[in-house]
């Protein structure tokens, strides 16, 4: 390919001014006559690039194709060509673009746009484990790069792993004080942390001045999804449900927007508040809301309903329901200023005074993944158990039989999207704190092979007496969104743990040992996002 001639370059590097300057109409225009003159690869790329901004996809695929053709072993060429693969923002197109971002990463290992874009669209297609790789290496490279902190801090955050993320959010922070994001993450992190004071501080830091966030649809006529949402962190876990493709999206933090200001105008309404313990103040600012919303526009998650799904509600919420029982759960209300000591005493008193026997359960509410949640076996347990246990709160709950003969306890999850049950997983495992992230699943081909039959068929593999059970839960429940965890007596009756709107639809990991899980995983995460697209609406977006 013969280089650019003298004049060539001057018509190229005015080209590129019009360009940087967003000049798209004479950038476009002089890099076509350009092109007559000669179809150089940087002309082809950068004429695509004017002709993204204008809107002009076909050309534009059209001279990255070229582009790439012309100089197939250029990095910053195949670098253009993968964020235009990108652009719909689809899981195909996004898995498209990842071809193209490691073929980048072959020519140049150090290319950091190309660590951080692979990165983002891992993320973005449910791939954390190898988001958290790529941008690891972005940081090799530039250690203050802002976008790669803020985003491996989010993806610890959406691991749990708490202390990881706030160190990364605090680290964003010391860069750039104003960065919102990493404020509200780091209130989320601190507040698993059971660091509610500093928790508090950084949700007023992040969401004070700016308590909407807007996400761009990728369409100018799109129906709008207003997600009311609390910034205490006991959410739906409503990001993975959203199509960018089909409708733009704003989220309100409830405690931050006025009381008195309309809401937005939107074409559907989902109360995304699903923890009734954690977030009692934005249930309360969601009802009033929730009730003068307008009748055309379709909701959903009824936040009263929300807050039927509190952990000392469940047994109300249950009763009369035959072949289901839940565990008795009552709040204890620690004293101020005494020590560990003098609070168990006051609450072995308590416990006796209930008639709760040991052993136990002791957690702190709000806080999910078997964080903060302890079993007590005698009362000479309770001194040091309180010192692990943040809040002024505690919960106890009485404990279910739930082991089974053969030694083991199982945790079933099933979700409830739409008004239909969809099977999510069984974990099983030798110890009573039963979660499928630290279950024995990867190294027991049994318990696999458990697993599967109950995906496969879960109706079958529980027996009518369970399923009925859950579908009657279901109807009491009334939710659009929620989940069911529980086991199963030597009877077949459901023991439920809880059942509320903040369970996660956990992708599972792309090891081909777990294909079994993907027909099942994916037919709820589409009943999932079904529930987040709006009808068509003729006459425009409305507003309560």
């Amino acid at each position: 390919m013969l280089p650019l001639t003298e004049e060539e370059e001057v018509q190229f590097r005015a080209a590129l001014d019009f360009l940087q300057s967003g000049l798209w109409p004479l950038a476009h225009q002089a890099l076509r006559t350009l092109e007559t003159q000669h179809p150089h690869p940087l002309v082809l790329a950068n004429l695509a690039l004017a002709e993204e901004r204008l809107g002009q996809e076909n050309e534009a695929r059209q001279h990255h194709e070229a582009a790439i053709q012309l100089a197939p072993n250029s990095p910053d060429l195949r670098f253009n060509w993968a964020n235009f693969l990108a652009r719909p923002g689809t899981r195909e197109s996004l898995l498209l673009a990842r071809v193209q971002y490691l073929a980048v990463l072959a020519l140049d290992s150090h290319h950091l746009g190309a660590w951080v874009n692979l990165g983002t669209g891992l993320v973005e297609t449910d791939h954390l484990e190898a988001a958290k790789t790529a941008f690891t290496a972005a940081l090799a490279i530039d250690p203050l790069h802002s976008g790669a902190l803020l985003n491996l801090a989010q993806v610890a955050l959406n691991q749990q792993e708490n202390e990881k993320a706030a160190q990364l959010f605090e680290q964003v922070l010391s860069e750039n004080p104003q960065s919102l994001e990493a404020h509200r993450g780091l209130a989320t992190s601190a507040s698993r942390l059971g660091q509610e004071n500093k928790a508090a501080t950084h949700r007023q830091l992040g969401y004070a001045q700016k308590p909407e966030i807007f996400l761009q649809g990728r369409g100018n006529t799109l129906p709008t999804v207003l997600i009311l949402a609390s910034a205490a962190d006991g959410n739906i876990p409503w990001q993975p449900l959203l199509d960018r493709q089909r409708h733009h999206t704003r989220i309100l933090a409830l405690e931050f927007f006025p009381e008195n200001e309309s809401l937005p105008p939107h074409d559907l309404l989902f109360n995304a508040v699903g923890d009734a313990d954690r977030c009692p103040e934005a249930l309360t600012r969601v009802l009033p809301r929730w009730q003068l919303r307008a009748p055309q526009i379709p909701a959903r998650n009824d936040p009263q309903r929300v807050r039927a799904t509190a952990r000392t509600a469940l047994g109300q919420l249950c009763a009369g329901i035959p072949h289901l029982s839940s565990a008795r759960t009552e709040c204890f209300q620690r004293p101020a200023h005494a020590s560990p000591q003098e609070t168990a005493g006051l609450l072995e008193h308590w416990l006796a005074a209930r008639s709760y026997a040991f052993p136990l359960l002791l957690r702190a509410p709000g806080f999910h993944g078997g964080q903060y949640f302890e079993r007590v076996q005698c009362a000479d347990d309770l001194p040091a158990l309180l010192e692990r246990l943040p809040g002024t709160t505690l919960l106890a709950l009485e404990c279910l039989p739930s082991r089974r003969q053969d030694g083991l306890y199982r945790k079933f999850r099933v979700m409830t999207l739409g008004g239909n049950l969809y099977p999510i997983h069984l974990a099983l495992s030798s110890h009573w704190k039963v979660h499928y992230f630290s279950a024995e699943m990867s190294t027991r081909p049994d318990f696999r092979e458990e697993e599967q039959a109950f995906l496969a068929d879960y109706r079958t593999f529980l027996g009518s007496t369970a399923v009925g059970a859950l579908e009657t839960l279901q109807a009491r429940l009334g939710l659009d969104y929620a989940g069911m965890d529980f086991t199963l007596d030597p009877e077949g009756k459901v023991l439920l743990f809880e059942a509320n709107a903040t369970m996660v639809l956990h992708p599972p990991p792309e090891d081909p040992v777990w294909d079994y899980r993907r027909p099942a995983f994916e037919d709820a995460l589409k009943a999932a996002r079904a529930l987040m697209i709006p009808p068509t609406l003729s006459h425009g977006c409305h507003s309560p």
